[in-house]
């Protein structure tokens, strides 16, 4: 929040600066002129001549007297002495002294004031760390006296001691050399670019920039027709005065806090021996080589920009018309002339169209993006390095802490040796209450003592039953809640504040710590929320190897007709044999599909072979056979279910061979075509609750499901309005997913576990297989086609209620009649609770 009142502020100090001006000055100068005018030339000898290069079009002309200019102020150009044009001509050299001045004049850094104010800090700082030295030294005795067994490693704690007096005393030199060096790269770099020949604008001819600012007096056109022009020619350079004045402050501002910087350098030394505020110093560090870096990185890009500049900015312009009367459409207003780098500015020579206006525009924004784009590219360094510095660490401290060959140390950081349990049985012992513990994870010191399955359940990203994920999906918040989490512990930067950056850079630290030390909750998490997609493909290859084959045809139809599988078999090679043997049968087969009797023979032989093939797959391994395309393949079956529904002949001569009734075998024959031609309307008949996963379970998902798409929020989108779209889309959406999950194509299944990844970290951090997260979106499916089924019974009730009551109401109502409309009206209340 602080971060958008700065830029408010910000961006309201900019329009102050360049568009509040009292509403009645321009009309009391203009007044002004008119009881008193003075003439004025601007590139004429005489005082009272109008300027010579101009030529004004459409016979305007510039006359010498106010009385002849009041007779046509639309076509006489008459040129005064102007206190706002000669107020903006000295603002503009005073900003360009200034900027000049902030560039090419360097700081004094090894100024004596300097020092004496660092020595008195230092004393400071030596003071309090003689002090915590002692203390530390008290509690070393008292330890020794409560614990006296215990061995005292000293030689580390006098060594870190030395070393912090060494630093108090050489912090001076250290941040001294520092600055210097950044001084040494941005001389060299403005020296070498060409930085110092930039900001060399001059308002008159003179070579003294005082007599510039001294001398200057401005004059201005009184013709109606160019106020417009001397209006935006006064904006683009109260622009340019705001563009030197932020630019020369970054400058200065940046050595002033580099001086303030070193003056607390030597109370480093003791923030770094307190945990609880080492970050303070890392943080302070960070902000010293931010500010450090910032003026050599500024000098690359100006003096880069003074590099463009001589060669030219390479944008299409046109400068072809500059300095003739073709390029004179902005008309020359006043006697102030502005233009891009190069430039020989004169009265013709000025912004006057186009290209030249857009040239000056551009060189500002390119001195904008100079000031500003450094500071963002050292920004981001800065926040990158301190999680990688951290991150660094903890690797080298657990590789020393392995090759000494310590074990871990024992405490609330115990490594965990096993994986979170996801297997339910059948049989199931009740599940205890979870009671919800608060626990903090503000500090670096409570996250180490908190255990990574704590940290985990802390972040809402613990789950070990596929309720838990109807949970999240289902609840707005939590799935609000662990979605920021996620994105926080990939890329802590993205968090809104600092502390809430930090906590997360923590986190995210002390996992990889754990990770290292074969903690495979660590793992699990930091390898879900990696941004490598090394390691990414790995996780996703590994859940997509535990995602089960679709049930086999022969298996759903066995279930379905209650009889065998040997039957399904022998039923389906009868239909085959018979129809095969029909020649007018497969003739008509032939017409429809605009294929050979031939081919239809062979695509129905091969139909009959591999019927034990999974759903998904029958069409794909019969087109392989046949070297038909698949759409042909399933406009065959198509056809041939059509003929064995309409043709009583063979499903008689089918009934009489296999003994089955006939009423049987159409809804054989009804089941089977239905799962052929459109499999994927049917592949949750394909897919077997596995072991792991209790009926229970399932069912409790399919409830939870069933009660979010009859009474849940609605996510309104584009495309979603009503609860029945709602439902409708995620009927389709969840069955191509789970078409392209059991599909045998590679890059299908790829593609499914793209239309999950709103829960996928979530199976990947919790250690959860394929055959799980296809049960889930079956449950998921079938919910969403119940309530689809229970919308569409209403909405056609409804309708025809509605149609009813439309044809009887149709005259003006009487009592007798309004109270039958209310019987009826409560009569189909109550059939659609019976329906429901």
């Amino acid at each position: 929040m602080k971060k958008h009142f700065f830029i408010f502020y910000f961006l309201f100090f900019v329009f102050c600066f360049l568009f509040v001006r009292p509403s009645l000055t321009l009309a009391a100068e203009q007044l002004k002129i008119e009881l008193d005018p003075l003439p004025c030339s601007v590139g004429a000898d005489n005082l009272g001549d109008c300027p010579k290069d101009i030529i004004y079009p459409g016979g305007e002309t510039c006359v010498t007297t106010f009385d002849a200019f009041k007779v046509n102020p639309a076509k006489n150009h008459f040129w005064v002495l102007d206190p706002e044009v000669t107020n903006q001509g000295k603002a503009n050299e005073r900003a360009r002294q200034f900027i000049y001045w902030a560039i090419n004049k360097g700081a004094i850094d090894n100024h004596s004031v300097l020092r004496t104010i660092w020595s008195t800090t230092k004393n400071v700082a030596l003071f309090l760390f003689i002090l915590v030295v002692a203390i530390m030294g008290l509690i070393y005795i008292i330890g020794q006296r409560t614990a006296f067994q215990r061995k005292i490693d000293i030689w580390p704690t006098i060594i870190k001691v030395a070393a912090g007096l060494l630093y108090i005393f050489m912090s001076y030199a250290i941040v001294i050399v520092l600055i210097q060096l950044s001084e040494v790269l941005m001389k060299f770099f403005i020296e070498n670019l060409g930085g110092r020949d930039l900001f060399n604008i001059y308002y008159v001819s003179s070579s003294s920039q005082e007599q510039n600012y001294v001398n200057w007096i401005g004059c201005r056109d009184l013709n109606l027709k160019v106020q417009e022009a001397v209006r935006a020619e006064i904006f683009l350079l109260k622009l340019t005065n705001l563009t030197y004045y932020i630019m020369g402050t970054m400058v200065i501002l940046r050595k002033i806090i580099l001086w303030f910087l070193l003056f607390v350098a030597p109370f480093l030394a003791i923030l770094f021996p307190f945990v609880f505020i080492r970050n303070v110093a890392w943080i302070w560090i960070g902000v010293f080589f931010q500010w450090l870096f910032y003026g050599p990185l500024f000098a690359i890009f100006l003096g880069a920009l003074a590099t463009i500049w001589k060669a030219g900015i390479p944008f299409a312009f046109d400068f072809s018309r500059a300095g003739s009367a073709l390029g004179y459409i902005y008309p020359t207003g006043m006697s102030i002339v502005y233009g891009g780098p190069a430039q020989v500015l004169g009265p013709l020579n000025n912004g006057n169209y186009i290209d030249t206006f857009m040239e000056y525009v551009i060189t500002l924004i390119m001195l904008w993006a100079v000031i500003f784009f450094p500071w963002w590219l050292l920004r981001i360094f800065r926040d990158y390095c301190c999680e990688g510095i951290n991150a660094t660490k903890n690797i080298l401290l657990s590789m020393y802490d392995q090759m000494r060959g310590n074990p871990p140390s024992p405490g609330p950081i115990s490594p965990q040796t096993s994986t979170p349990s996801t297997a339910s049985t059948a049989l199931k012992m009740p599940r205890e209450v979870d009671i919800p513990v608060r626990i903090k994870l503000e500090t670096v010191e409570e996250i180490r003592k908190t255990k990574t399955e704590d940290i985990s359940r802390s972040l809402n990203l613990q789950v070990s039953r596929l309720t838990d994920i109807a949970h999240f999906e289902t609840d707005k918040q939590v799935r609000e809640t662990v979605n920021k989490n996620i994105n926080y512990l990939k890329n802590p930067i993205q968090a809104e504040t600092p502390i809430e950056r930090q906590k997360y850079m923590n986190i995210r630290s002390e996992l990889f710590n754990r990770a290292i030390k074969e903690d495979h909750i660590a793992k699990q998490v930091l390898s879900a929320v990696s941004t490598s997609k090394i390691e990414q493909m790995q996780r996703r290859t590994e859940l997509l190897q535990t995602v089960p084959q679709a049930t086999s045809t022969t298996h759903i139809m066995a279930s379905k007709n209650n009889i065998s599988q040997e039957k399904v078999k022998s039923l389906t090679s009868s239909f085959v044999n018979t129809t095969t043997q029909n020649a007018s049968v497969i003739n008509n087969i032939a017409q429809t599909t605009n294929l050979k009797s031939e081919q239809v023979q062979t695509v129905l032989s091969s139909f009959a072979q591999n019927v034990d093939q999974s759903i998904t797959n029958v069409a794909q391994k019969v087109s392989q056979t046949t070297g038909l395309t698949k759409d042909k393949v399933i406009k065959v079956f198509k056809a041939f279910s059509d003929t064995l529904k309409t043709n009583k002949d063979i499903i008689k001569t089918v009934a009489q061979k296999e003994k089955v009734k006939e009423e049987d075998l159409q809804k054989f024959v009804e089941t089977q075509s239905a799962m052929i031609e459109e499999p994927e309307k049917h592949i949750e008949q394909a897919i077997s609750i596995p072991p792991t996963v209790s009926i229970e379970e399932y069912e409790d998902v399919k409830k939870m499901w069933v009660r979010q798409y009859e009474k849940g929020e609605v996510p309104v989108t584009e495309n979603v309005t009503s609860r029945q779209q709602w439902v409708d889309q995620d009927t389709v959406l969840i069955a191509n997913t789970l078409n392209k999950l059991m599909s045998t194509d590679e890059k299908l299944k790829e593609e499914g576990l793209d239309d999950v990844g709103y829960i996928l970290p979530i199976f990947l951090i919790n250690n959860l297989k394929g055959d799980e997260l296809v049960v889930y979106l079956k449950a998921k499916l079938e919910a969403a086609k119940q309530v689809e089924e229970q919308l569409n019974k209403e909405k056609e009730i409804t309708e025809k209620l509605k149609a009813k009551s439309e044809e009887e109401l149709v005259e003006v109502e009487t009592p007798k009649k309004q109270e039958k409309a209310q019987e009826m009206t409560m009569e189909a209340a109550q059939e659609i609770k019976k329906v429901i």
